[in-house]
C-alpha cells in the first residue's frame, strides 16, 4: 500500500517504516522526540499496515463474488467475440476463471473474457 506524502510524492509502508527507523537512530540525543510524537508516528504506521491488509481482504472478497456470479451461467449457452475470427461464436460455458483482475469464461476449453460475452441463453 502506497501513501501520499507531504508534497504531493508516494511513500510505501516500507519505505515509511524505512524513514521512521532512521529518525529514530539519528535523532539528537539532546532533543529526542517527544513520547506524543514517537506514539503518533507509530499509530501512523500502524494505519497503513492495517488499510494494506484490509485493502487485500476487500480485493480477495469481491474477486471471490465476481468468480461466484460468474459461475451461475455454468450450463448455459453463450455467444461471443471470437477476436480470432473477428465474428460472433456460440458455445456452453464450462467454467469461470479469474486472473488478476480479469474474469473469464471457459467456452470449448477456451477462456472468453466477460467483456467478450455477448449474450448468455438457456441450454435447451
Amino acid at each position: 500500500m502506497e501513501v501520499p506524502a507531504i508534497g504531493g510524492s508516494i511513500v510505501s509502508k516500507d519505505e515509511f517504516l524505512r524513514l521512521f527507523v532512521a529518525q529514530l537512530q539519528n535523532q539528537s540525543p539532546m532533543d529526542p522526540l517527544k513520547g506524543h510524537e514517537f506514539i503518533a508516528q507509530l499509530a501512523q504506521f500502524s494505519s497503513v499496515e492495517q488499510l494494506t491488509t484490509l485493502n487485500s481482504s476487500f480485493a480477495d472478497t469481491l474477486q471471490f463474488q465476481q468468480l461466484s456470479g460468474g459461475s451461475e451461467f455454468i450450463g448455459k449457452k453463450a455467444t461471443y467475440f471470437n477476436k480470432a475470427s473477428g465474428g460472433l461464436d456460440t458455445g456452453v460455458i464450462e467454467g469461470a476463471i479469474t486472473d488478476g483482475n480479469t474474469i473469464s469464461v471457459v467456452i470449448g476449453n477456451k477462456n472468453i473474457p466477460i467483456s467478450d460475452v455477448t449474450g448468455i441463453f438457456e441450454n435447451n
